[in-house]
């Protein structure tokens, strides 16, 4: 296995932006005159800005980011953003991912959790695809939705989708997101894609199969009890302990002939199913497992997924699906410690520049945490794990030169594992910190 330093995430993140200007027609605005003359401010500062800015203004965070000598205008920066595309910083973001080893394995296959999130804009009322009354006779926010795929055993971010909450389209984009991945010429290892029951749907399931990929989706015990039909639907699924592997039969017409079929499910027109045409007389077969256990005295849950039985069992998919929950955390950290709540623009453009770099700063201090170790030292008590709250503040004022030695600082921050601690769930009302106002 290739050896890293701490140093390596710099390096290779330093690379990587500095390939991105190979595509000058892709990633600026006027490819023939920007960033072809010396200035106060490089490209490779125009990039990283937004990706380290924190929760400051403007002209705090570059007299930061800057220092005393050299310190451009706050007119300099944004005239410096406006030469380079939304562009730059997703391809940034693709291909750091792609740098980055994938050193943990569940029995040989890479976990990818499907989940998303809303991220709160600026207040913006004139941007009808982002603006939305949330509550009647109050004053409306913004939002958007960000679809991603997360690898919960690396902690890292695969690929995202962002979405304005007014087209929000979760199941949409998870397909887009499952041929994306075997478009870009297929992961290295293979994959087993998990997500929670908002993804139930034939559509989901096809699209996995017929790219070739494990999945293991929760589904509503509504849904999964409809799966079976007809003859076969006595006695399914009421045992508290259920593994069955069932074939469902699927077509957009509803005729005696298709109906006559075991497990027939009928997709209207108003449905979604990119596998037969609307209209269309054909019929798609897919072979499912579906598995029900017990999470509490009267509380089942319900699994549909395409594992062999062989090699996963009931404790294996249960530890599978419970991997889907270090995708929450990781969003709280996104937002909260690599400051992705806190917009420095409302600009459309500036914005996308932001939630790319904040994506990618996030993998860069997942990288440079799995150098230095995730696990540190056991006590009879408790499991000692890096804060990775420090880990990204640190990664910050290592990129912007504060910090020489990031290693050591970040070896110094440790935090108990405590299992089986619960909180109930605070939900509330909140805005964007909006700290610019271009």
């Amino acid at each position: 296995m290739q050896r890293f330093s701490v140093d390596s995430p710099k390096q290779m993140l330093e690379s990587t932006i500095y390939s991105i200007l190979d595509r000058r027609d892709e990633v600026l605005t006027s490819p023939d005159s920007d960033f072809t003359r010396t200035k106060k401010i490089s490209f490779l500062q125009t990039i990283l800005f937004p990706m380290l800015a924190g929760n400051k203004d403007n002209d705090d965070e570059l007299l930061e980011f800057f220092g005393e000598k050299g310190l451009p205008r706050q007119s300099s920066m944004i005239e410096r953003r406006n030469q380079v595309k939304p562009a730059a910083f997703i391809t940034l973001f693709q291909d750091f991912s792609k740098c980055i080893p994938i050193l943990k394995l569940f029995n040989g296959h890479q976990v990818v959790s499907a989940d998303g999130t809303r991220l709160n804009l600026p207040f913006n009322p004139y941007d009808h695809e982002t603006y939305i009354q949330a509550i009647k006779g109050r004053k409306g926010i913004n939002q958007a939705h960000l679809n991603c795929l997360h690898d919960p055993l690396n902690d890292i971010f695969l690929d995202v989708e962002l979405q304005s909450v007014n087209a929000m389209d979760e199941k949409g984009a998870f397909c887009r997101l499952l041929s994306r991945q075997k478009l870009a010429g297929g992961p290295t290892h293979k994959r087993i894609y998990v997500a929670d029951r908002g993804y139930a749907s034939y559509n989901i399931f096809a699209h996995a199969i017929h790219n070739g990929q494990l999945f293991l989706i929760r589904v509503p015990e509504s849904f999964a009890k409809t799966m079976c039909t007809g003859k076969n639907r006595e006695g399914w699924l009421e045992e508290a302990y259920c593994d069955e592997v069932i074939t469902v039969n699927i077509s957009r017409r509803n005729t005696k002939k298709n109906k006559q079929q075991p497990n027939f499910h009928y997709i209207p027109s108003s449905g979604h199913y990119d596998f037969i045409p609307e209209g269309a007389d054909g019929t798609d077969s897919l072979r499912l497992r579906v598995v029900k256990f017990p999470i509490g005295e009267d509380t089942f849950e319900y699994i549909v997924t395409n594992l062999p039985q062989y090699s996963f069992s009931l404790s294996s998919i249960k530890e599978l699906y419970h991997l889907r929950w270090s995708t929450e955390t990781a969003f709280r950290h996104l937002k909260y410690a690599a400051n992705m709540v806190h917009m420095h623009s409302r600009k459309r453009e500036f914005l996308l520049q932001e939630i790319y770099a904040k994506l990618t700063l996030y993998n860069f201090s997942s990288f440079a945490a799995a150098i230095v170790g995730r696990t540190q030292n056991e006590t009879e008590k408790y499991k000692y794990v890096l804060n990775f709250t420090k880990t990204i503040s640190i990664c910050i004022q290592y990129l912007k030169g504060v910090i020489n030695d990031p290693e050591s600082m970040i070896r110094k921050y440790k935090i108990p594992v405590r299992p089986g601690r619960r909180f109930p769930r605070n939900l509330r009302r909140q805005a964007a910190d909006t700290l610019n106002y271009r």
